[in-house]
């Protein structure tokens, strides 16, 4: 079976992890927000891409929650000693990735084949393809003016209230083709557990026109009105949204024709239900590599009967 995970970071890279561990290889393509991207000291940092890259790889920082584990800060430590903002907090393994990133990019790579390119060299066990060439800038509309998502989401720690979302570039940017062949092949798209707002809408507005929507699988990244990470229920309700799994399906009505909740959630499934999305109600919660694998293997089984 050949699945496409659209992907933010945290959830989504867990849930990729689970499914390239049940599906048979090659069988998993990963597209990934790339509007939550920025450039820091001349380098393109990639979070939502890079955290799915680190996961795939074993390589993620599970203690610090982004990055490589294991990680040194000794460059970062100098730019400090130099006089330089370091808010964002770069390792040096984290720095060689994008060391390598830029210097594809500089002979003539785009974004996603350069990511293709590390992705050989690390020997994933799934293509992961962000979702544009073309750069895309998450913009938050705050109490304090007009931000970065990520000078927003790390350097003020999402304190600001946000009245406003808009993606810069958004409006000019093309999907990789990479990305559109691999919704049009695949036998399931699933909309990983990320935030539907900052990570899923950019992914959509690129690629919505080509999602064929019985084919088409989303789970909630709130369980019990709480986001497990990140501030996607702080979001949702200060933009008038309802911040539960209900409210998710909701935003998710028109793409997907099913939708997963988890079990302390069960009893939005009339709801969901009466959105003319089939609901179900599984464990969504992965703790670990097990919980991964459950959880892929699960979402798997809606489709095979199993």
């Amino acid at each position: 079976m050949r699945v496409t995970l659209l992907a933010g970071g945290t959830g989504a890279a867990r849930l990729a992890c689970g499914l390239a561990a049940v599906l048979p290889s090659g069988d998993l393509s990963v597209v990934t927000n790339t509007a939550d991207d920025d450039e820091f000291w001349g380098l393109l940092v990639c979070p939502d891409t890079d955290s799915v890259v680190y996961r795939l790889a074993g390589l993620f920082n599970d203690r610090t929650g982004f990055g490589v584990r294991d990680e040194s800060f000794h460059a970062l430590e100098m730019l400090g000693r130099l006089g330089e903002p370091t808010w964002f907090s770069l390792g040096d393994g984290d720095i060689g990735l994008h060391l390598l990133r830029e210097t594809l990019r500089r002979r003539g790579a785009g974004l996603a084949e350069a990511m293709g390119e590390i992705g050989r060299r690390l020997r994933l066990p799934a293509t992961v393809i962000p979702m544009s060439n073309d750069p895309v800038r998450t913009k938050l509309c705050t109490e304090a003016g007009e931000m970065g998502f990520q000078e927003w989401f790390v350097g003020h720690r999402c304190e600001p209230p946000v009245s406003a979302i808009r993606f810069a570039g958004l409006e000019t940017a093309r999907p990789v083709a990479a990305a559109v062949a691999a919704v049009k092949e695949a036998d399931l798209i699933v909309i990983g557990p990320s935030n539907p707002l900052l990570s899923i809408d950019p992914i959509l507005a690129l690629l919505g026109t080509h999602l064929d929507r019985d084919r088409v699988l989303a789970v909630s990244p709130v369980v019990g009105g709480q986001a497990l990470k990140g501030p996607t229920v702080t979001l949702m309700a200060g933009l008038g949204e309802e911040p539960t799994a209900l409210g998710v399906a909701r935003r998710y009505a028109g793409i997907a024709g099913d939708f997963v909740l988890d079990i302390v959630d069960s009893a939005l499934s009339s709801g969901v239900a009466a959105l003319e999305v089939r609901p179900h109600v599984l464990n969504t919660v992965m703790a670990d590599a097990a919980g991964e694998r459950r959880l892929a293997a699960d979402i798997l089984g809606i489709r095979t009967g199993g």
